[in-house]
């Protein structure tokens, strides 16, 4: 991913989405805002629950927050130097709660356009599994965000390997994706090798493999939130995510 001089950035999510705000392919933009905008449900969502919020006006908070991403010009507002869509949309977010529209976000539900397809109970039950006590809300947002990139990549290589014929090897082999290969790596790769009639050694490379290109797939999911993703600055984002992991 290093750039030259003469080769520009290749394009991500999120600069597709300042792109559009300044004239860019509009189509395009919107479809990469929806997709962040469902990455970011979760974060946003326990970030206003942690804030004291209770879950149905958590709900309408973030609901209301990303259709005024959807519906308005927020992105002008955005400075597009800092390049990192967590960052921003933590303080966009906090200044949606400040300001007087949002009294009307409980009575229209999000403004009444479905804006993004959500199972309330199920973004409750998430939040109460978070194990949070010690974090602050804005430590306890990063968390999420780190989560969720880790989820976005795992469901990238899921759809990858079903595409490429191998989604039942690979079900069975993504516990072992983990660090720690699961809690008993020796057994799994037992059951995994009987289950798919191969050898031990062939269920260890596979594994192998698919941790590597984890690996590869995960820095395009982090790089999808950056405006320049330069290899320093991928880089530095699984360092913030790697630290926020292990708050």
């Amino acid at each position: 991913m290093s750039p030259s001089s003469n080769v520009p950035f290749p394009p991500t999510r999120w600069s597709m989405v300042l792109a559009a705000r300044n004239g860019g392919d509009a189509r395009q933009g919107r479809r990469a805002l929806e997709d962040l905008c469902r990455l970011y449900w979760q974060p946003v969502y326990g970030f206003a629950r942690r804030r004291g919020h209770p879950p149905a006006d958590a709900e309408d908070l973030a609901q209301g927050f990303f259709a005024r991403l959807l519906e308005e010009d927020l992105f002008a507002k955005a400075d597009a130097s800092a390049g990192r869509l967590r960052s921003f949309l933590l303080g966009a977010f906090q200044r949606h709660q400040r300001e007087e529209w949002r009294k009307a976000t409980a009575a229209k539900r999000g403004g009444g356009h479905g804006v993004i397809s959500i199972d309330a109970d199920e973004s409750e039950a998430a939040f109460q599994a978070e194990d949070t006590s010690v974090l602050t809300p804005e430590a306890a947002y990063e968390k999420q965000c780190a989560l969720a990139l880790l989820a976005d990549a795992m469901g990238r290589l899921a759809k990858e390997q079903a595409a490429a014929g191998r989604a039942q090897a690979f079900e069975l082999l993504r516990p072992l994706l983990s660090p720690d290969g699961g809690a008993d790596e020796a057994q799994s790769h037992l059951r995994i090798a009987a289950a798919l009639g191969q050898t031990v050694e062939a269920s260890r490379a596979a594994v192998y493999r698919l941790r590597k290109r984890f690996r590869e797939v995960l820095r395009d999911a982090v790089a999808d939130t950056l405006e320049e993703p330069t290899d320093q600055a991928v880089d530095e984002e699984l360092l913030a995510l790697r630290s926020a992991l292990s708050a």
